[in-house]
């Protein structure tokens, strides 16, 4: 490759040019997205059980089905929750498991289940898909919620042709339904049971098909219709005929409505009643181009509408992406420049000039690469790209350096680029192969953590490969193009004679006294590494200021939806009170549904969920202020709110608290990354009565805790019940508890009969009984129950009646019933870690049967260490390997390695510096940052080992060796830190979620590089003496067999 490049720069130029084209389209045709896409192998059964309380659709529904899954291969966990009418079974399966055979094996296991109630509708299961949500749109007015569903209706099916537009989901909206009303007192005066009504209607609604008439012109078919779902025509159905003639109609006893369903959840968008719609876009959209359409539309359509009916945007993500990602590219900016201007004054214009030449070619490999695999434009791969930043630059350092050593030789320039370059040719593969080797195990952390990751390691091994097809088949050719040797060498800008003098005094009395400094050096990163572990709390994401937070708002258990939609008033009332003009985007509130997470939701009418966007905040900082305009060629700051999202949400907090009628409340604000809650315990146990209380005691304690905030527990007090049992009257009079419970279902649920086609849609005819009765709990015991003989009976004469109450949900994890609680921390108090120690002191004695698991934080905390542990393992091991074939010793690659923990020094000294926790991320930095320093102490120690071959005295070719190689050393140290300085120094909004993965790698490779210079080769010339040692003691072949020599 080399020899090729020097002799057909006609060609290389070309490969460039090839690069360069499918770089570019690559790049524009990648969808952007704030954060990667994580596919997450799981799969949900949904079973719908009308009306059956919580504690009925765990016994009848939840349980035979769970049963029935226990023992299939692939579950790793089966969370469960019975809720009113509805069973929801969520499957996490192994990591590698094959989810559609697993989907064959539930479904086989769902048929036999063969004793769920005949009222269930069939289990639906489905697996869960990744959704990406793009730009929301509210369609609200002050119109009847029917015509404001019709509108929306036809909106959707707009919005869904629209390119990259891959559904819409709508909220808050009703189905429209016919209803045929009656009065049961009615019904008991006439002796007309509900079954006769059923009858008459399902024998009357139906359309049958009739056959086909085989006539002499043709086939004819034959349908038999059913009666149309108009008021008028259903009221004229005849119920029975008495002997003179006369007729019973159903609209002599029932009232016939078209009306929408009973409302379960209500929506509103800034104050007013709403239809809101979720724009989801598919896999391959860009989130910014399907936003921009949405908006277009919005605009377009606003002029159409009725009077008092508007159309609305929020939660629009594509600002987010737009804003962080300039932000991000801005940081790339300022770290290209830096790194441009290090070269320039520590290298002479020409081999500065070549060497960033590498930097494009490398990005667009990788570029390339990306785009092949599938991966997108977001957060966390421009992130990468500022890692390579400063590491592909270091290969082309190393190699013009050297071509240049050959040209001061007198050497032609062909001569000197094919000589150069062959000559480090192995050194720079092994520096390249060992900093690939530290990102690549990044692939074996597994779970969410490990899938949000991924793109790291992928953008760093491409930009690397692509810096080594840069190095030795494009550098040698440019370099015999472009590099002269002139008579007295411009070295750039700065005196490297005056610091190599003082540098190699410096190293000399380091040697003298090798073992004093190699003491000192240990005992520095113990006490470092003491430090970190009883001073510095572990987090697994830091909190940043997204714009966005939730108020999750508990009522009573006994307030109906329309008593929580007038609580949702003055909520929203007093928020928009609250925050300032400058700060309020859009005000979203969900009544009668809280959206827990993507999977998770609760839904109750005393459930309430404020969704609150604020303005965008002022930009801070170097970055956000100055560099990031010229990017995004966006001036205009004006609307920007002052004050962060947290001052926000503690105003907010403060005033909310005031309102009576609420019982619980938390306030959330969006995560930086992919996590929950701080806190999530489960106890697990069989009692729901006892786990509640047990719930309820950590709950209290949790709330009395200092940097605690919002702690809550799921198992809380449902509605009220009044549960009737059959009596030893109505079984005399020949009634079954069956026939009982029927009759009152049908009348208060109400019961679906037949499904009718109106308005090209499907819609259920339901009997039920009139409102006012419905809603007159004084009435219950007076019901008149008027059986099919023509017999009535009343309620409370044939059944008892007893008042209980039940809970909202039944939660299970693993086949054993669970309550959870949950709760926020502020890291300037106190971690996730720190408080789920103290819980762990304080409640290690629970009842008998009752224990405590660890969910969210410190599950997945406990899950990433073990995964970054096993990558750091494999990491080491593959560097091992590496350098040990380079250097043919076991010994000599140990001692290269022993730089690597000298980095974690500058990780500590960074996060104290910068007051932050050591997160998860900053374990990234670190495991990505041993094959950087493994690249400065492999230069180092390979040119020693040279010069030793050599004849060289072992000091004086550890002191030549750092004089030589300090030059490159810096350089590649001082680009790769320069390259993510802005995410260290300057970052703000959304990019400092990264800033601690920036501060492990940047600061940790100052010290690395300080301390190989200095003590690396002290530490080589101890393991130089042990090996005299070993030698002088045992035997040259000894040393030759397990230690290796210099020879």
């Amino acid at each position: 490759m080399i020899d090729f490049s020097i002799r057909n720069p006609l060609m290389v130029n070309l490969m460039l040019v090839i690069i360069l084209l499918t770089g570019v389209i690559s790049w524009y045709a990648m969808p952007q997205e704030m954060f990667p896409v994580v596919e997450q192998d799981k799969v949900r059964i949904t079973t719908v059980f009308e009306g059956a309380s919580p504690e009925e659709m765990e016994r009848q529904v939840t349980l035979p089905i769970e049963q029935e899954l226990d023992g299939l291969a692939d579950i790793d966990v089966v969370s469960s929750t019975s809720s009113e009418g509805s069973s929801s079974i969520l499957i996490e399966l192994k990591s590698g498991s094959d989810v559609d055979n697993f989907m064959r094996k539930v479904r086989t296991a769902l048929d036999q289940v063969d004793d769920l109630p005949d009222e269930a509708e069939e289990p639906e299961l489905a697996r869960l898909e990744t959704r990406f949500p793009v730009i929301s749109v509210s369609l609200f007015g002050s119109i009847s919620r029917g015509e404001l569903y019709r509108i929306a209706t036809d909106i959707k099916d707009q919005l869904i042709q629209l390119p990259g537009v891959a559904s819409v989901g709508m909220a808050g909206d009703r189905e429209w339904e016919v209803w045929v009303v009656v009065d049961p007192r009615v019904m008991a005066a006439l002796s007309v049971s509900l079954n006769q009504i059923a009858h008459a209607l399902r024998n009357n609604l139906r359309d049958l098909p009739g056959g086909t008439l085989k006539s002499s012109g043709g086939d004819i078919r034959l349908r038999g219709m059913g009666v149309p779902p108009d008021p008028d025509r259903m009221a004229a159905i005849v119920l029975r005929h008495d002997e003179q003639g006369g007729q019973l109609r159903l609209g002599d006893l029932a009232q016939v409505q078209l009306r929408l369903e009973e409302s379960q959840t209500l929506g509103r968008f800034n104050g007013k009643p709403s239809v809101n719609m979720t724009i989801n876009k598919t896999s391959q959209a860009s989130t910014i181009n399907v936003a921009n359409l949405v908006n277009e539309f919005v605009l377009e359509h606003r002029g159409t509408l009725p009077a008092g009916v508007s159309l609305g945007l929020f939660n629009d993500l594509s600002v987010y992406v737009k804003n962080r990602l300039d932000t991000v590219k801005s940081s790339g900016i300022v770290g290209l420049a830096l790194v441009l201007l290090a070269l320039y004054l520590m290298l002479n214009f020409r081999v500065a000039f070549i060497t960033a030449l590498g930097i494009p070619v490398s990005f667009l490999v990788a570029v390339i690469a990306l785009h092949m695999l599938g991966y997108s434009i977001n957060m966390v791969s421009l992130f990468a790209f500022l890692i390579a930043l400063g590491l592909i630059v270091d290969d082309a350092i190393i190699v013009n350096e050297n071509i240049y050593r050959h040209l001061e030789m007198g050497e032609s320039p062909a001569a000197a680029a094919a000589l150069g370059t062959k000559e480090v040719y192995w050194p720079v593969v092994a520096s390249t192969t060992t900093t690939i080797a530290a990102f690549m195990p990044m692939f074996a952390i597994g779970g969410t953590m490990g899938a949000f990751i991924a793109v790291i390691p992928v953008v760093v091994s491409a930009s690397l490969a692509g810096s080594l097809l840069e190095a030795f088949g494009v550098l040698p050719s440019h370099a015999k193009e472009f590099l002269r040797a002139t008579r007295e060498r411009k070295p750039g800008r700065i005196d490297w004679s005056a610091l190599n003098r003082r540098y190699t005094q410096l190293l000399r009395r380091c040697l003298d006294y090798r073992y004093p400094v190699a003491m000192l050096s240990i005992g520095v990163l113990a006490i470092t590494i003491v430090f970190a572990q009883t001073r510095i709390p572990f987090l697994l994401f830091s909190h940043v200021d997204v714009g966005q937070f939730f108020v999750n708002v508990e009522a009573p258990s006994t307030y109906s939806i329309d008593d929580a939609s007038r609580l949702a008033d003055k909520l929203e009332e007093t928020l928009m009170q609250t925050l300032k003009e400058d700060e309020l985007e859009t005000l979203l509130s969900n009544v009668g549904v809280m959206f827990i997470d993507f999977h998770r939701v609760k839904i109750g009418s005393r459930y309430i969920q404020l969704i609150v966007d604020l303005k965008q905040q002022k930009p801070r900082g170097f970055i956000e202020r100055w560099i990031s305009p010229l990017v995004s060629l966006k001036f205009s700051w004006e609307g920007s709110r002052e004050r962060s999202s947290k001052a926000v949400i503690e105003d907010v907090r403060q005033a909310l608290q005031q309102i009576p009628g609420i019982q619980r409340m938390s306030i959330l604000r969006t995560q930086g990354g992919p996590a929950g809650a701080d806190i999530e315990i489960g106890v697990v146990g069989e009692s729901v009565d006892r786990i509640s209380q047990t719930a309820e005691t950590i709950r209290t304690y949790l709330s009395r805790m200092p940097g605690v905030s919002d702690a809550r527990q799921d198992m809380d007090p449902g509605k009220l019940e009044y549960r009737y049992q059959l009596n030893e009257r109505g079984r005399r009079l020949g009634l079954t508890q069956t026939e009982l419970s029927n009759a009152v279902r049908t009348g208060f649920l109400g019961l679906k009969l037949a499904h009718v086609s109106w308005r090209d849609k499907r819609i259920p005819v339901r009997l039920i009984y009139n409102d006012e009765l419905r809603r007159d709990a004084g009435a219950l015991e007076r019901l008149p129950i008027t059986l099919d003989d023509g017999r009535t009976l009343y309620l409370g004469d044939v059944a008892d009646i007893v008042e209980a109450r039940g809970y909202n949900s039944i939660n299970r994890r693993n086949l054993h019933r669970l309550a959870t609680i949950t709760a926020e921390v502020d890291p300037k108090v106190t971690t996730p870690n720190q408080v789920l120690e103290r819980i762990t002191t304080e409640f290690s004695r629970l009842a008998e049967g009752q224990r405590l698991i660890f969910l969210g934080e410190k599950k997945k905390a406990e899950e990433s260490i073990i995964g970054m542990q096993r990558a750091g393992v494999i990491a080491l091991a593959i560097i091992f390997f590496i350098l040990a074939a380079l250097f043919r010793s076991l010994l000599d690659p140990l001692v290269v390695m022993f730089a690597i923990p000298f980095g974690a020094i500058g990780v500590i000294v960074g996060h104290v510096m910068f007051d932050f926790h050591l997160q998860f991320l900053s374990l990234i930095g670190f495991l990505a940052l041993t094959g950087i320093v493994v690249n400065d102490s492999l230069i180092l120690i390979d040119f020693a080992k040279r010069l030793r071959r050599e004849g060289w005295e072992r000091k004086a070719a550890l002191v030549e060796a750092g004089r030589v190689r300090i030059r490159p050393i810096l350089l590649t140290s001082a680009t790769t830190f320069l390259g993510i300085s802005p995410l260290i120094f300057f970052a703000t909004g959304q990019t400092a979620f990264l800033s601690p993965m920036a501060v492990s790698l940047g600061f940790g490779l100052l010290f690395a590089t300080v301390l190989i210079l200095l003590a690396l080769p002290c530490f080589y010339l101890i393991a130089d003496d042990m090996r005299i040692r070993v030698t002088s003691r045992f035997g040259a072949g000894e040393d030759n067999a397990v230690l290796a020599t210099d020879n």
